[in-house]
Formats: structure tokens, sequence, C-alpha cells
């Protein structure tokens, strides 16, 4: 599957999510979220735009980076493995800014820690994004949106 069939399929979880909470989706398919999410906030603005967005806690207070080791993908596990502690210590910092109206650029500036972890990411993303497509593709039933 290509990135695209995953985003796609990430937006029918969210929607599910919405209408029926979380613990409709399956821990396959809460990884992938997680992952198109991830890959969707750090390509547009880094680390700091996904803890921004509020999506730190769904990222670095669940097994993300384990799940998808289980996948076979390493590349983005490790990245997400040196920037946990990062969210960890500025995380909620970075959500209040945000939520005061502080914007992304700003933010960038003030915790330039991430910079380096998100070159990493962009490194490695698509390598690991075949990966995924390739598990999903193979695991479909798993992955199907109820």
């Amino acid at each position: 599957m290509n990135p695209e069939q995953l985003y796609t399929l990430a937006a029918q979880y969210l929607e599910i999510m919405e209408q029926k909470g979380s613990d409709a989706l399956s821990d396959e398919q809460h990884t992938l979220l997680a992952f198109v999410y991830l890959d969707n906030e750090v390509q547009d603005g880094g680390f700091v735009q996904l803890l921004a967005s509020g999506w730190g806690s769904y990222i670095f207070d669940n097994p993300v980076a384990d799940s998808l080791r289980r996948w076979r993908v390493k590349a983005v596990p490790k990245v997400l493995d040196k920037v946990k502690p990062l969210y960890q210590k500025f995380g909620e910092q970075i959500e209040q800014l945000a939520e005061d109206g502080t914007q992304i650029a700003d933010l960038r500036a003030r915790f330039p820690d991430f910079e380096e972890w998100d070159g990493e990411f962009y490194d490695c993303v698509d390598d690991d994004f075949a990966l995924i497509g390739e598990y999903v593709a193979a695991n479909l039933a798993k992955f199907q949106a109820a």
C-alpha cells in the first residue's frame, strides 16, 4: 500500500474514533493512525508541531515505537526513542504555548533541540512508509475499518 492509501485508512480510523471512541479501534489500527499523524505533523512543522498540535501523548505515552518494531520498522522507532525524553521535558510547555497562540516558527526557535530529530525523521520516513505499506497489505484484515 502506498502512503496515500495509508492516509485514507487513517482518516477512516479518525472518523470511527470520533463516532465510537478510541476503543473501537484495534491496536494495529491505532498504530497506523499514530504513524500517519506523526508523519503529517512532523513533515509540516517538525516534532514541535506534533507536540503543539496535541499529538504528543498519543505518540509518546502509547507503545507506538514498540508496535512499529513488531512490524519490522526500525528507523522511525529509533527516532521516537530519542525524541521521547524531549517530549517528557518540553511537551506540556509546548502544548500550553501553542494553546496560548504562540506560532510554530516561534516554538521551533524556542525549542531547537528537536531539529536534529526532525532531520533524522525526514531521512528515514520514506523507507519506513514502504515497510508499513507492505505490512498493512500483508495483514489487511487487521486494518479493515469497522
